[in-house]
């Protein structure tokens, strides 16, 4: 049922101040909409000056919000497909040089490798990339008998074995790969690291492109543009006809695969009360896991690349649902003062959820009010440049707009929690990746160490759901990453001391350390979305994504390269990382029961007097806590607008 306004009907919906037509109605009547958390039973009201309270209005958990959450995780199990394929895809069976001459004349797999091929007794098999210099028109003139019975004697070109210039595959188990297809192995071995490191590229990039073009653009225009093109790039890499075309389009379909990912968890976050926070960030990737999972099974039927390629690009089809039902973010339409189309968003989702909302002026206002609060002060330097020439204005626009994406450096409040975001960004990825696609190096079959990854993903989300909300995000990411590095520095161990009958104890020690690391991964998401206020929470999730896709694109060449060199040197790597981003975590503000910032303090909604999980009123005290955040919030932001406009002093003004 909407209130009706009386006195405030006449005014225009700009300028009525929520809070005071809050404060003017009987108590009978604010109780209807003030409060839907259960305010209305023990004597609570809240005006609507936050987003929160518009979102408490709406219904925080009714079925338009399980509906849209829903719709956007399912996304997450199309990403998967693309970026833990690398192992089936570009699979690299046995291999040797290809002698022309003994093919054709039939000479069987056994009978080459006798005599072509050199034996190495440091690794108890054949060689992969060397072959004797044998004068083989000769030998296969010869025959395989009198070639054996007399090997001593025959024309040999070099004294000592030769790198061959193609190589015959094994197909007993890959029919067909990438590998096999454009013979990536030995000196093109670094080309088949970078058919896996171009999707941590095209993730890297995409997620700093897509994190700007989300703020500017909004949430609902990337979304459709991703979706789209995802579709087209998947069937133009099956159609792919060299290494370097695949590796191209690869690059495109995972640029457009990341801005796709990233926008539907941004959105998800922004429609998410603050006591769903957790579960929702937890929740979203249970999808992704099981995409991980699907992927080896897939690959276990159909063990050609082109038709795999064509399996994995089937559940892209999905992201077509978002031109239907995907709206805006309403939080984002509010921070760009569009406030009629934020009225509507809002309205739909109250009527699904079955709510009342006050009448479209109080709304409105509430909107307006929320908007003045986060919107940044024009800056000194943007008056004073009014009446320069239009080009020293263009060019300090320039200016401006760079130093924009280097705000949370810049700034002191955002310096220290940036960089140890970045870091541990980093580490997540690398670890992650490093050791979900270390099956060779650990000696574990392929097909059953990818599902075992993503099987047990699942208690990993699900586990990180409690620890999240009783114990905080610092705690825990401080502990996962401690014992995800002690896990991984044991593998090590073993690798070291008994590399031959250790092989059940490293793959269990592995993934129970890609289990803490899975975690610290998801938590690292909802927790850098926290730490950053709404104009700025796209941009620092999608900078935050460089550092991590850095991190995911070293990950192939470190197992591949490295782990050529020694086994056990990847994991040393890993469980270094590891410990010093859990240590870092120390120096990070804990964001458990914080309201979704839309300035730059990292504000507790009890201090705050705002709601909470546990609930809790709005007392006197909390009132002006709150209001001292926010005076400092609007300080901060002129401090802001001045980097973003150009001026020449871009330090926050000190906290009071």
């Amino acid at each position: 049922m909407k209130v009706q306004l009386s006195e405030f009907q006449s005014q225009a919906h700009l300028d009525v101040n929520p809070v005071d037509c809050w404060q003017n109605f009987p108590s009978s009547e604010r109780t209807k909409w003030s409060d839907c958390d259960g305010g209305e039973k023990d004597g609570r009201h809240h005006p609507l000056t936050t987003f929160e309270d518009l979102l408490e209005l709406v219904g925080a958990n009714g079925r338009w919000n399980v509906l849209m959450f829903l719709m956007c995780a399912l996304v997450a199990f199309i990403s998967p497909l693309q970026q833990m394929s690398y192992q089936f895809l570009g699979a690299t069976p046995d291999h040797w040089c290809l002698v022309p001459q003994l093919v054709t004349s039939n000479w069987t797999q056994h009978q080459v490798l006798s005599l072509a091929i050199p034996y190495s007794n440091a690794t108890g098999d054949y060689e992969s990339c060397r072959m004797y210099d044998y004068d083989y028109d000769q030998v296969a003139a010869m025959g395989y008998e009198a070639a054996m019975a007399n090997r001593s004697s025959l024309t040999t070109f070099s004294d000592s074995p030769i790198e061959c210039e193609a190589r015959d595959f094994n197909r007993t188990q890959y029919q067909s790969t990438v590998v096999t297809e454009w013979d990536l192995v030995c000196e093109r071995l670094p080309l088949y690291s970078t058919t896996e490191a171009v999707v941590m590229a095209g993730e890297m990039v995409g997620a700093v492109v897509f994190g700007y073009m989300t703020d500017v653009w909004g949430r609902r225009p990337v979304v459709l543009l991703t979706s789209t093109l995802v579709i087209v790039f998947n069937f133009v890499l099956v159609a792919s006809s060299s290494a370097e075309m695949y590796i191209s389009m690869k690059f495109f379909l995972t640029f457009f695969d990341a801005g796709q990912y990233m926008t539907v968890f941004v959105f998800v976050m922004e429609i998410c009360a603050v006591r769903y926070r957790a579960a929702t960030g937890t929740l979203f990737t249970i999808p992704w896991a099981l995409g991980y999972m699907a992927v080896p099974g897939i690959a276990y039927l159909i063990r050609k690349w082109r038709w795999l390629q064509f399996a994995y690009t089937i559940p892209s089809f999905y992201g077509l649902i978002f031109f239907v039902w995907l709206p805006e973010s309403p939080r984002w339409l509010i921070m760009q003062a569009r406030f009629q189309e934020a009225l509507k968003v809002l309205t739909w989702a109250a009527r699904v959820n079955k709510k009342s909302l006050p009448q479209d002026s109080v709304v409105l206002a509430a909107m307006t009010s929320i908007h003045k609060q986060s919107t940044f002060e024009e800056a000194p330097a943007e008056r004073a440049g009014k009446g320069r020439p239009w080009w020293v204005e263009a060019w300090a626009r320039v200016v401006g707009s760079l130093k924009h994406l280097v705000i949370l450096l810049i700034t002191p409040q955002f310096r220290v929690r940036t960089l140890i975001a970045f870091f541990c960004w980093f580490s997540a990825s690398i670890v992650y990746f490093g050791v979900a696609l270390n099956a060779i190096n650990l000696g574990a079959d392929p097909y059953l160490y990818v599902f075992l990854g993503g099987l047990l993903e699942i208690p990993s989300y699900l586990l990180l759901w409690p620890v999240m909300v009783f114990i905080g995000r610092k705690k825990s990411m401080m502990m996962l990453f401690l014992v995800g590095g002690i896990c991984i520095f044991s593998v090590m161990t073993l690798q070291l001391l008994n590399p031959e009958g250790s092989e059940g104890a490293v793959v269990g020690l592995s993934q129970a350390g890609k289990m803490a690391v899975t975690a610290v991964l998801q938590l690292i998401f909802t927790y850098t979305a926290e730490l950053y206020p709404t104009r700025l929470r796209a941009l620092a999730m999608g900078e935050a994504g460089i550092f991590g896709k850095i991190g995911s694109l070293c990950s192939p060449y470190v197992n591949d390269l490295m782990g050529l060199a020694a086994v056990w040197s990847p994991s040393a790597l890993f469980g270094t990382l590891s410990v010093v981003s859990g240590l870092l975590a120390i120096f990070l503000p804990e964001t458990r029961h914080a309201d979704l910032s839309e300035t730059s303090h990292v504000t507790n909604s009890r201090a705050a007097g705002g709601r909470e999980e546990e609930g809790g009123g709005r007392g006197q005290e909390g009132r002006d806590q709150e209001k001292e955040v926010r005076e400092c919030g609007r300080r901060e932001a002129s401090a802001v607008g001045n980097i973003k406009y150009g001026t020449d002093n871009p330090a926050f003004v000190s906290d009071p």
